[in-house]
């Protein structure tokens, strides 16, 4: 009896500090992931992205390239189609609004502001397509 007790007590003895052992690993985890991460608007600022239209409605889009021009053909080339063209260029967000005679684009420092900016040269239009960094 006095064995079987000892074990269930070591049994929980190792539970315990795997547990503590869980925790703590999360922890670092947690405060590693938020040290190391940049933050948004830094890495916005570093990172451009682009979306891509063809007469046809198809649109390809990219972000997070180092380079203006990287983002353009990326997102020209996942439009899929040879008349694919830029729309618009961001750093932070884009917006591409359309209507039944134009489809026109905008960019903004914020998801928000891009698409209020892509809605006000499209008059009746609605937001088709976004990406932000």
């Amino acid at each position: 009896m006095t064995t079987m007790i000892i074990r269930r007590a070591r049994r929980a003895s190792t539970r315990l500090v795997q547990s503590a052992r869980l925790a703590f690993i999360t922890a670092v985890a947690a405060v590693t992931a938020t040290t190391v991460t940049p933050a948004p608007a830094a890495q916005a600022a570093d990172s451009h992205g682009a979306i891509a239209y063809s007469g046809d409605g198809s649109w390809g889009r990219s972000k997070g390239y180092p380079t203006k021009a990287a983002a353009e053909a990326t997102a020209v080339k996942s439009c899929g189609h040879s008349d694919c063209k830029v729309v618009v260029s961001f750093t932070a967000c884009g917006a591409v609004a359309k209507n039944d005679r134009e489809t026109k684009g905008a960019e903004g420092p914020d998801l928000s502001s891009a698409m209020k900016a892509a809605l006000s040269k499209v008059p009746g239009g609605y937001i088709d397509v976004w990406e932000c960094n």
